[in-house]
């Protein structure tokens, strides 16, 4: 008698880009988060990232943790909370007692609506001002709401697997007014496709990072090594973006899409 093999569930291969069906709808749904591997640029201070097989499928079996023919895999990893596409929580630029942790953020920080800009006619160490931002709005046609996530598009997260020493230098980022301009227009979030919504001249060399510094002042978060946020074919879009529950952390990576009705 033959045996009866049971059938699999569907699994399309991945891709970073593709319909999907959500709440009844019809969406284009696109990746904005990059893998997260060893090979990954790190932040000037920051840990690297390491991965290791803490437990092979032979293993479990040879010390008894299970019996053939089940067996499983575990993999072991220490990273930093902002390895990777990740989020700055509150404490991590407010100094004082009791600012927020990324495990005490409410979830509607992190799905929202979105709007996303292309910057990416700015030279490396540029500035991105008010003027920016106006001309920007001016040409899509968006509008801000309140609460919303706004993500630009600089092109430099194509150099993430490419060139991670050549990532890690020389972005361009927000300038103070450009920063203080998207809050008031509604942004609870910002969010960059390189290593930092400041510019690396800010970073690594005048040191101070004024577009953080307004995140301190008027508390909202920014979001750092996006990718693929020029494919996102309407510059206003939903955003899903869920950090990890870590506690006491002053940040988290997370798998962001954003999603536009067909």
């Amino acid at each position: 008698m033959t045996a009866t093999v049971p059938p699999k569930a569907y699994c399309p291969p991945f891709q970073d880009q593709g319909e999907l069906s959500f709440m009844g709808r019809r969406v284009l749904a696109t990746d904005l988060s990059h893998v997260i591997s060893t090979d990954d640029p790190t932040f000037g201070g920051h840990q690297r990232t390491l991965m290791w097989d803490h437990l092979t499928h032979e293993e479990t079996q040879r010390l008894g943790l299970t019996k053939p023919p089940y067996s499983y895999r575990v993999v072991g990893f220490t990273l930093c909370d902002h390895s990777g596409t990740h989020v700055d929580a509150i404490n991590h630029v407010v100094p004082e007692p009791g600012a927020r942790s990324i495990d005490e953020l409410p979830f509607q920080w992190f799905m929202g609506p979105g709007v996303w800009f292309d910057f990416s006619h700015k030279e490396p160490n540029a500035y991105i001002t008010r003027n920016d931002v106006d001309a920007a709005l001016a040409k899509t046609g968006a509008t801000i709401q309140p609460q919303s996530i706004v993500l630009y598009h600089t092109g430099w997260y194509k150099k993430y697997r490419t060139d991670r020493f050549a990532y890690v230098r020389d972005y361009p980022g927000l300038n103070r007014g450009a920063t203080e301009y998207l809050q008031e227009l509604g942004a609870i979030s910002i969010g960059a496709d390189a290593p930092s919504i400041d510019s690396w001249a800010e970073v690594a060399q005048i040191k101070v990072q004024p577009a953080h510094m307004v995140c301190r002042e008027r508390e909202i978060l920014n979001i750092e090594n996006l990718a693929n946020v020029d494919r996102i074919p309407q510059h206003e879009f939903w955003f899903v973006g869920l950090p990890l529950k870590l506690k006491g952390a002053t940040g988290s990576p997370f798998r962001g899409v954003a999603l536009v009705e067909r």
